[in-house]
């Protein structure tokens, strides 16, 4: 009788063990704009729950490309990468937040925020969202804006040169 129970309490361990192993490191909420205002300032937060585990680092890309780069053990902490369209307030963004001042049409696109965890568990988790750039007439501009632009522009230029040859 007292080897069965010894076994059960063994047993009911690593269950419990298994479910605490896959929680962890998780993104609570990733905060992106549907949409901005050209020329305004646009805050993006990542809002992450490190569990047990220590932070190594929390990265941040548009179209797959990083842009911002926060590593507590590194020096300089914050780092940012030049990027078309996204001008980053860099006294004012930190490990969960980045502000982007002075929004462009270049400016859409898919943010992605990636958050690593220390040795010895290196999980990773990321969330993404879209963002399209409004005009000051208020509609959407993203990579279809710019290429019906590009459009407009090159008939306007090809009836010129008929009219004017």
């Amino acid at each position: 009788m007292e080897l069965m129970s010894s076994v059960r309490k063994t047993t009911d361990w690593r269950v419990n063990q298994n479910e605490t192993a896959t929680e962890g490191l998780r993104i609570l909420s990733l905060d992106v704009p549907r949409s901005a205002r050209f020329g305004e300032k646009v805050r993006l937060t990542c809002n992450y729950d490190l569990e047990r585990d220590s932070l190594y680092s929390v990265k941040w890309y548009k179209d797959d490309l990083e842009f911002f780069r926060y590593v507590p053990k590194d020096t300089p902490q914050r780092q940012f990468f030049p990027l078309d369209g996204v001008k980053i307030d860099f006294t004012r963004s930190n490990q969960q937040t980045v502000y982007i001042e002075d929004v462009q049409t270049e400016t859409s696109g898919r943010y992605r925020c990636e958050v690593s965890a220390d040795a010895p568990s290196f999980r990773t988790v990321s969330s993404e969202k879209i963002m399209k750039v409004e005009d000051a007439a208020g509609s959407a501009q993203g990579h279809q804006g710019n290429m019906r632009m590009a459009l407009i522009s090159f008939s306007l230029l090809l009836l010129l040169q008929k009219v004017f040859p």
